[in-house]
Order: C-alpha cells, then sequence, then structure tokens
C-alpha cells in the first residue's frame, strides 16, 4: 500500500467508534511476543493536562540525555505526531510497514479492531524495534479498558486530574469516572497525580496501597508557588528548585509542569535518569506542546487552544480574560457532540463581542445549529459557519486589528485551524 492507502485503511478503523476492552490489543500483541513488556514506561491518564505533562517530562528527560518515546492522541496536523521518539515522528514509510506487519494480525481477530487498538498497536511494536530509554503511553479513553493498559508493568503511573467526560462510557459522577482512571496502576508501582478532591484522592490512594505502590499527590506530598513575574518554585520530594518558567501560558501549566518534576523525581528515585538542576531548568524552559493557548498571528492576535470540556474550558478562562481586557473578543467554537456543550458555551460566549460557531470534518463533531442555540442565550452577535476555514475567515474579516480572535473547544477543530492557518 501507498502511504495515502494507509492512512485511509487506518482511518476507515474510526467508522468502527470506540470499543472499550484489551481482548484485541492483548491479541495483537501476543502475535509478536508481548514486546511492550521489555519497555520502562510511565503511563499517563488523567482528565485534562495530560498532552503538556508529558511534554515537560519528555523535555527534561532529553534534556538529561535519554532517548523518550512517546504515544500520544489525537495528532493535530499529521498522524505522525502520535508516536515519536528522540523527537522525531515516525516516518511515512515506518507506517506503512507497521499496517502491513498488523493488518493480517487483525484481519484473524474476530472482534472489531478499533483505529485506537491498531494505532496502540503500532506504537508499542514501534517502540520495541527502537527501544527507547523510557516511554509515556497517554491514555485514549478512561483506563481500565483503554487499549494502553495492555502495559502490565509500568515504571510510574500519573493521574493529571478527574473531571466529569465520556460519561456514556465512564459513568455520571467523578468516583466512576476515578475508577476508570484508576485501572492504571499496577502492582509495587508509584503513582503522582494532580488529583485535588479528597475523596477521589482518598480512593487512589486506598487502591494503589493496596498494591503495595505508593503515591504522591500534588499540594501535599510536592506543591509549587507561583511569583508575580511569572516565576516559580517548587518544593518537592528531594530537590527544591526557585526561579524556574515554563514557556506555555495559563497558570495551570506550572501546576503541570509540577505533576512532570515529581514523576522526574519518582524516576531518578529509580535509577531511570539523574538529572541536574541545569538539565531540569533547560527541559521545561524549551518545553512546548503545540494547540494549548498557542498565539498563530498578529494583528489581530489570533490565540488557538485546545480545551475541550469544562473543566478545561474553566482552566482557560482567567486567560482569556486576561488575553481579551479592554478589546473585543471575536469567539470561535467548535466541539465534539459527546461534550458537554452547552455547559462550555455557557462559560465562554458570555466573554464574546461576537462568536462564531463552526465544525471539524467528523462525524463526532457537534451541528452549528446546537451550538448557535447554545451561543445565543448569552451573546447577541453569533454567526454560523459548517467549515473552519469559513469560520477563520469571517473571523478575520470582522475583527480590527486590535481585537482578539480566539479559537477553543475541541482538539480536533484546533487541528484544521492550524492546518487551514499553515496552508494561508
Amino acid at each position: 500500500m501507498s502511504y495515502q492507502e494507509t492512512l485511509d485503511y487506518l482511518y476507515g478503523l474510526e467508522h468502527f467508534g470506540i470499543s472499550l476492552g484489551l481482548e484485541n490489543i492483548h491479541a495483537l500483541m501476543a502475535a509478536f511476543d508481548n514486546p511492550q513488556e521489555q519497555l520502562a514506561i510511565v503511563h499517563v491518564a488523567g482528565s485534562n493536562g495530560k498532552g503538556s505533562t508529558i511534554s515537560f517530562l519528555k523535555d527534561m528527560l532529553a534534556a538529561a540525555g535519554l532517548r523518550v518515546g512517546v504515544y500520544t492522541s489525537p495528532h493535530l496536523r499529521h498522524f505522525s505526531e502520535r508516536i515519536v521518539v528522540a523527537g522525531k515522528p515516525i516516518t511515512e514509510a515506518e507506517i506503512v510497514e507497521l499496517t502491513r506487519e498488523l493488518r493480517p494480525v487483525a484481519e484473524e481477530i474476530p472482534r472489531i479492531v478499533t483505529f485506537f487498538d491498531f494505532t496502540t498497536a503500532m506504537a508499542l511494536l514501534y517502540f520495541s524495534r527502537l527501544q527507547p530509554d523510557v516511554v509515556i503511553l497517554e491514555t485514549g479513553l478512561g483506563g481500565t479498558l483503554d487499549a494502553t493498559n495492555v502495559v502490565s508493568k509500568p515504571r510510574l503511573t500519573m493521574i493529571t486530574n478527574i473531571a466529569l467526560e465520556h460519561e456514556e462510557y465512564l459513568g455520571h459522577t467523578l468516583l466512576s469516572v476515578a475508577r476508570e482512571k484508576a485501572g492504571i496502576l499496577k502492582p509495587l508501582t508509584p503513582l503522582v497525580s494532580g488529583v485535588r478532591n479528597r475523596r477521589i484522592r482518598e480512593y487512589l490512594e486506598r487502591k494503589n496501597q493496596s498494591l503495595g505502590g505508593k503515591c504522591y499527590f500534588s499540594g501535599r506530598d510536592f506543591r509549587i508557588r507561583r511569583k508575580p513575574d511569572r516565576s516559580f518554585s517548587y518544593k518537592g520530594l528531594r530537590r527544591q528548585l526557585k526561579g524556574l518558567r515554563v514557556q506555555m501560558l495559563g497558570e495551570y501549566q506550572q501546576d503541570n509542569a509540577s505533576l512532570a518534576l515529581c514523576a522526574l523525581e519518582v524516576l531518578a528515585g529509580l535509577g531511570v535518569v539523574n538529572p541536574d538542576d541545569s538539565q531540569i531548568r533547560r527541559g521545561l524552559a524549551d518545553s512546548y506542546w503545540p494547540g494549548r493557548l498557542e498565539k498563530v498571528s498578529s494583528k489581530p492576535d489570533f490565540y488557538i487552544d485546545g480545551a475541550h470540556n469544562p473543566h478545561g474550558v474553566r482552566a482557560l478562562m482567567p486567560v482569556l480574560r486576561q488575553l481579551s481586557a479592554g478589546r473585543r473578543l471575536i469567539l470561535l467554537i467548535g466541539a465534539m457532540k459527546d461534550k458537554q456543550v452547552s455547559v462550555m458555551v455557557s462559560y465562554l460566549a458570555p466573554l464574546a463581542s461576537e462568536v462564531i460557531v463552526t465544525r471539524a470534518k467528523l462525524d463526532r463533531s457537534c451541528s452549528t445549529e446546537q451550538l448557535y442555540l447554545e451561543a445565543e442565550k448569552y451573546c447577541q452577535r453569533v454567526f454560523r459557519t459548517e467549515t473552519i476555514a469559513e469560520a477563520i475567515s469571517l473571523g478575520r474579516k470582522r475583527a480590527k486589528v486590535d481585537d482578539l480572535i480566539f479559537f477553543t473547544g475541541s482538539l480536533y477543530c484546533v487541528g484544521e485551524a492550524l492546518e487551514e492557518i499553515n496552508n494561508l
């Protein structure tokens, strides 16, 4: 198959939707003698902040001289962004070859093999052959039945935070979501977490202690102190660092950085890495994760952010208020229909002078009609477009040079927006 034919096959698997369960990924990995068991893995779950936390940890490990493999989703522009080793995305030729190897196995499995099953198998097989020093795996949905949970012996688990999401799969309470995320916990494996809710924290601690693993929680075992100049200090398990800086905007990125710092300390205690302070500082300062409060153009200022659920949008609000202070906000919104769209719009739309609703080229996209009806409850000037290209064009036409254009609501929409902007 050509590369395009390979992508057509892979994306064709998306039509099967979400099918939680480990039978498929176990069968796929067993066909290759379970190579994932030979990898040093950090397994990361959570409702928000996973990507940024992974980026901070990856860049600090790299600054300390380690080759790091990273598996994340979704990609923003190119499929290859999902599977990266030592900063280099998997090549088109490697994607074609791995698909050629995996496809016959997948087609022998009597159950439906989903896109995420297949790409997770591809990533683990790829990492097993390149043998990076550390592999960081991001869960796709939940934890217990997520395909990445085929890993039975991670070196470290992380749960960034827990919020209501994917309720049809994970349940309608924070505790039910926590139970699913906690499925990644493994015997004798430490947990680093940013969870603040007392009841959820107690549940995670009981669960991990029953498995013989230690727990490290933000605000209890490690903490940060913010400074007026946007620097922060970190007091951790053994290290104390002052004057730390990250280039990613938003105070919550400092919280994400603290999770990565604690994870680095735990990995150092396990003998995986031995970073000095200068490497830590450099890794944090250089770390960048696209699509998160990213400025894509000026005059007028145009930002994008992948906040895609109420928890993420709430974290975004202080920065959005600060950026829009004293000027008109032209807000572009696109979302997936399985999200809490009405809640997200209720936070965002009241801040805007004008709202432009749109949709990504995905079946999962929320209809512009629904977004329009929600947005007009809070803003007098609402416009409806059916493509992201139209939304960007309209936003730029309606904005004056000193206005702010801000696009949020979905990582999928942000990815399409980046593609459109970079093609202009």
